[in-house]
């Protein structure tokens, strides 16, 4: 289910590049970094509260992205396509007080987005890129519970809108620095977070 929602969200934007009049393009690949903090919802918050639990909200996150730019190198507007797959590590669920560990718990996404790439500087040699992103993808929180507790492994999926707002920077003609804040709002109804964001950056390599 989540993989064809995935695919007709990627789809849809594929059909929006195919018919952009563009006569150049760009495919890149590339790695990303960062932090990623974690908006709980209040449900959780008050499920944390019962139990005396303390939710961790801070997180390293790290992935990868493929996907291209059109337009042309000397225009002030181009437009894209991202691919995204963004994961964290775990961390800790703690009891309160006792500052015992009772559970890990992790972040996984996919995501697809329609970016808008403004030249706010550089010369004909570089560029430096006010962008602008939104689609559409899936996400879970996996949370895997210590073997003292009585209770199952969570693996909980949604579909999820995606934001992002950043600069990229051309450092030559294939490498290019990538500083932005990406959001993630999940969908489903009764999900344990509201909202996820991730700080940070990436190094892409243009081909």
């Amino acid at each position: 289910m989540k993989t064809n929602l995935f695919l007709t969200g990627l789809g849809a934007i594929l059909l929006s590049v195919t018919g952009a009049n563009a006569m150049e393009y760009r495919p890149f690949v590339g790695a990303t970094m960062g932090v990623s903090d974690i908006n709980f919802s209040k449900g959780t918050d008050d499920f944390a509260r019962i139990n005396q639990l303390d939710f961790p909200t801070d997180f390293f996150a790290f992935g990868i992205e493929g996907g291209t730019r059109f337009g042309g190198y000397n225009d002030i507007y181009n437009g894209g396509v991202s691919l995204n797959i963004d994961m964290t590590d775990s961390q800790k669920i703690r009891k309160k007080f006792a500052d015992a560990s009772v559970a890990k718990i992790n972040t996984f996404e996919m995501s697809a987005t329609y970016d808008n790439y403004i030249r706010i500087s550089g010369d004909k040699t570089s560029r430096i890129d006010f962008v602008l992103g939104a689609g559409m993808g899936v996400m879970d929180y996996n949370i895997d519970y210590k073997h003292t507790i009585t209770k199952d492994d969570e693996t909980i999926y949604s579909t999820m809108f995606a934001f992002k707002t950043g600069l990229d920077f051309e450092l030559t003609k294939n490498i290019t620095l990538s500083a932005q804040a990406r959001m993630f709002v999940p969908t489903r109804g009764h999900y344990k977070i509201d909202a996820q964001y991730i700080f940070g950056g990436a190094v892409k390599y243009m081909f």
